[in-house]
């Protein structure tokens, strides 16, 4: 089996690291100094876990360079892992490498990529995913695994069933540690509703994760998180009660405490983050469907204030 992973960001690089411990021939595409590190001294993976990987395990292409035709066609698995600023192009290239009877998913946060992906690919080879693993890029080809989470999945139809379940078992004892759910739509939203709550706080407090689990900054994150989960019960998903979302963000922000979030890594860096598909993206199906969420707004309009 070949898998692509499309973004060699934080997650990308872990997940590629992670990939190498299987037989599966892995290729790696991303653009930047970190990816030519990568093709020169392979990756170190430091935190939950330490080893390393050399170069020669990937295949590699470059965005500045193109992808070479012999690539066409070629992956049983493509992964989304770069910014939801760059799915658009990113679900254009994915359908260049893509088997017929390929699938794909975004592990990129936000609400709506599975539909993006599907208008790009059709249906019949898009996933539904999330992943709860944190990682940060401290020096080029190094990466911190931060917190050991999950790779979640769900089927869009039925006939993706049998394919999902084969790749989970082939990535078995890489790490990763693949489950596979029956619904894809709720999966996406409760990985929503933590992003909503962590990323904007820790990103314009400047802090870890595991600091928003201070009294006051961890209620402001509880309050956040209700609202999204008011809008998304507007919308028939099942993301249990308002106390067992608490317990579920403290358990995230426990596990992930040493993470820094990527939307703090792009405040710093001056970059366009991923509010639009976040808090901004609650806030509007919110005004939609009549329901109030002003923290949302509030976070949102700050973050676009101080970022591109």
């Amino acid at each position: 089996m070949k898998i692509s992973i499309l973004g060699v960001g934080s997650i990308g690089t872990l997940f590629g690291a992670l990939l190498s411990r299987t037989e599966h021939e892995i290729h790696l595409h991303g653009r930047g100094e970190h990816l030519a590190m990568i093709a020169t001294n392979g990756i170190d993976v430091i935190g939950e876990e330490s080893f390393s990987v050399e170069s020669q395990r990937f295949e590699l292409t470059f965005d500045e360079a193109g992808i070479p035709s012999r690539f066409d066609g070629s992956s049983d698995v493509v992964i989304i892992a770069g910014k939801a600023r760059s799915l658009d192009s990113l679900s254009m290239l994915a359908g260049k490498l893509l088997k017929t009877d390929g699938i794909a998913f975004a592990i990129t946060n936000g609400l709506g990529h599975a539909e993006r992906l599907s208008s790009e690919l059709g249906i019949h080879r898009v996933v539904y995913a999330s992943t709860t693993h944190g990682a940060n890029i401290p020096i080029q080809s190094s990466v911190e695994w931060a917190g050991k989470g999950q790779l979640n999945l769900a089927a869009a139809i039925t006939s993706q069933s049998e394919k999902l379940q084969t790749f989970s078992d082939s990535i078995a004892g890489s790490g990763i540690n693949c489950e596979i759910v029956e619904d894809g739509r709720d999966l996406v939203w409760n990985k929503v509703l933590i992003n909503i709550a962590i990323n904007p706080l820790a990103a314009l407090a400047g802090v870890k994760n595991g600091e928003l689990l201070e009294t006051e900054m961890f209620a402001n994150a509880v309050f956040t998180m209700i609202e999204g989960a008011n809008v998304a019960r507007a919308e028939q998903i099942d993301v249990g009660t308002n106390q067992q979302l608490e317990e579920k963000l403290r358990q995230v922000l426990t596990l992930t405490s040493s993470n820094s979030c990527s939307m703090l890594e792009d405040v710093k860096e001056g970059i366009t983050t991923e509010i639009s598909v976040l808090n901004r993206e609650i806030a509007n199906r919110g005004e939609k469907l009549g329901i109030s969420t002003p923290l949302n707004n509030m976070l949102a309009s700050i973050i676009e204030l101080i970022t591109p």
